[in-house]
């Protein structure tokens, strides 16, 4: 065998063992991917997002009135819990007592009330004053519930 074969022979083996690395590597990194990819799904599967109508209530202002910025003891939210303002929100049925929210450029928020004029659409914040409610309005904005 001559010089030249065995170069060429240790070529084509340097070649060979650069190939079986560089696949190694790409197969580690196709399942570092695919693992990822699940977690990310499976963290996703947590989490639904949609727009939603939102406007806010507040029921331990002064000047609440019974009957539409709140029923029955203004202190307590439909599941029984205190009404915290910055804290409460209230949904629809389709949301369950508990679900925590969050209402974008707003914060999280935990469901913890009802309303007759929530849609399942609608979110309805809870807050200090009557003025801030009407101050704020009605927006469209996203919200991202995280599944019980």
């Amino acid at each position: 065998m001559t010089r030249r074969d065995l170069l060429l022979m240790a070529a084509v083996f340097a070649l060979f063992t650069f190939t079986i690395s560089y696949y190694d590597v790409q197969l580690k990194k196709a399942r570092q991917d695919a693992l990822e990819a699940r977690e990310l799904d499976l963290e996703s599967q947590q989490y639904q997002v949609q727009m939603m109508n939102i406007t806010m209530y507040a029921p331990l202002s002064a000047g609440a009135v019974g009957g539409f910025d709140f029923s029955g003891d203004p202190s307590l939210s439909a599941s029984g819990e205190k009404v915290v303002p910055g804290k409460t929100a209230a949904a629809g049925p389709n949301i369950p007592f508990g679900t925590r929210i969050y209402v974008e450029g707003l914060g999280w928020r935990t469901v913890n009330d009802r309303g007759s004029a929530i849609g399942p659409n609608d979110i309805d914040l809870a807050v200090e004053t009557k003025e801030e409610a009407i101050k704020f309005g009605q927006q469209r904005r996203l919200v991202i519930i995280q599944k019980p």
